[in-house]
């Protein structure tokens, strides 16, 4: 049998105190992480899906306009709220039967909601998609 020593009453306090700020520190960072990673994907599958829709486009800039249209349409799909999102295309002398249009999405995800010191409000989250033009179509 053990006997507890005075000394000790109050510890599981004192030690939940302390912890407590460590975990939800830690939690916080795991939202953040979770946020990224899952808008990052987001912005990838649109900036796939933006290339994808410019490459069946006649002109470069249709190309670009369905680029935007289509980005915009992946990413409210997945409910993501993207401040600044921009869209734009690479150079536009390769836009030719047989070459090729790269596009890029980019947006800033929002983590002023997850309050922590040292954490900006926004993070800048891009992707770049390349789809090859059909090399047996007018284009114009």
């Amino acid at each position: 049998m053990t006997v507890r020593g005075d000394d000790e009453e109050g510890m599981a306090a004192v030690e939940l105190v302390l912890l407590t700020p460590l975990a939800l520190v830690v939690l916080a960072f795991l939202v953040i992480a979770g946020r990224l990673s899952t808008t990052t994907a987001d912005v990838t599958a649109a900036s796939r899906d933006a290339a994808r829709s410019a490459s069946l486009a006649q002109t470069y800039d249709q190309a670009i306009v369905a680029a935007t249209n289509t980005a915009q349409a992946s990413l409210a799909a997945q409910d993501v709220t993207c401040g600044n999102l921009s869209v734009t295309g690479g150079d536009p002398s390769t836009f030719v039967a047989g070459g090729e249009i790269t596009i890029t999405v980019s947006c800033d995800v929002h983590l002023a909601d997850v309050a922590l010191p040292g954490i900006p409000g926004t993070r800048p989250v891009a992707s770049t998609s390349t789809e090859v033009l059909d090399r047996f179509r007018g284009v114009g």
